[in-house]
């Protein structure tokens, strides 16, 4: 009788339906003040039932999982570590399948929103090994424990919960059945509930969003994301820096976002060490290496990356997998055209 009480609560959450038969049972599970705040903006705002999505959250509580994972985020490594998992033969052999697989979809991406392959391809085999790790904590577990459990950040995640909720109601999803990271992103391409909401597509034109199994509509939903965000076709990402005195701390302070022309740049002690037109805006950022550290110039391209995830490391593993792929790539096609002949 409870299993079949939960399904139907389930149900009704997601079509925002009345349940007068559920009214009595929440009741009896005291959630905590902010829980309950948060059950009735949802009731107010966005027309859930009351009694059903309490009972939704009343089988939630503090995933140490969750809590131990974002307390050590992968991407805090230092970058020779980073480096050696995410740009792996793995995920180039990985990736340089996904591209033969799916090379029709990633043209038209490109084409749409003019976002290279690589880059998309990049991005899909750091998030998940092309499908292969989707995440394996249930979402709401996830958020729940990063907006009611802990306090850095709780309003962020807070938001998020509210913004799956909404999602598994748009998309008929059982939100105690959908898997993710311990973040609370899903799918392929790992996007938060947000994102998906805002720059997911349905690429493959089947009326439906699906950023688990459609591989077109995870190819374009990378693709419109990054162009949200300001991708500019052709630019480079990212060149290493040349640096001198001690002004380009300064500079390296200022964070990754470009705010200075490299002409700008020169009298600071930073210089490219390839030949960008002089009005190109830049940033600094430096990368730890096994014994000391390396200078790399943040252009917009390599900025609109960190968007996705806001790690230098993560958006320089983006880049360098890419150009690996790319360049297997380019090696197979060769050897084929040799074979050919």
């Amino acid at each position: 009788m409870r299993t079949a009480q939960l399904l139907m609560a389930i149900a009704m959450v997601l079509a925002g339906a009345s349940v007068p038969t559920l009214a009595q049972a929440p009741a009896k599970v005291q959630l905590k003040p902010e829980v309950e705040e948060f059950i009735g903006q949802m009731v107010r705002q966005n027309q859930f039932e009351y009694a059903a999505l309490r009972q939704v959250f009343a089988q939630l509580k503090a995933h140490d999982g969750v809590v131990k994972a974002i307390n050590a985020p992968v991407t805090a490594k230092p970058w020779h570590e980073f480096r050696d998992i995410f740009v792996s033969p793995m995920r180039i052999s990985g990736g340089l399948e996904f591209w033969q697989q799916h090379a029709d979809l990633l043209a038209r991406a490109r084409d749409v929103y003019g976002v290279p392959e690589e880059i998309v391809v990049a991005i899909i085999g750091v998030e998940t090994i092309y499908g292969r790790r989707l995440g394996s904590f249930r979402v709401i577990d996830a958020l729940y424990t990063l907006g009611f459990e802990m306090s850095e950040r709780a309003t962020f995640f807070r938001g998020e919960m509210e913004q799956f909720l909404l999602l598994a109601r748009e998309n008929s999803l059982d939100p105690l059945g959908v898997k993710g990271s311990f973040a609370g992103a899903m799918g392929m391409p790992q996007f938060i509930p947000t994102s998906y909401r805002r720059f997911a597509v349905d690429f493959d034109g089947d009326g439906k969003i699906n950023l688990w199994d459609s591989a077109a509509d995870v190819i374009g939903s990378v693709a419109n994301y990054l162009h949200h965000f300001g991708w500019v076709w052709r630019q480079p990402v990212t060149v290493p820096a040349r640096i001198s005195g001690t002004q380009f701390k300064e500079v390296l302070e200022a964070g990754l976002k470009p705010q200075l022309t490299l002409q700008q740049l020169q009298p600071k002690g930073v210089e490219a060490t390839e030949e960008l037109p002089p009005d190109l805006q830049a940033g600094l950022f430096s990368l730890d290496l096994a014994q000391g550290q390396e200078y790399w110039l943040s252009l917009n391209n390599f900025y609109v990356i960190t968007r996705y995830n806001r790690s230098k490391n993560y958006a320089m593993a983006v880049y360098q997998l890419a150009k690996a792929i790319a360049s297997e790539r380019e090696n197979a096609t060769a050897t084929q055209a040799t074979v050919d002949r």
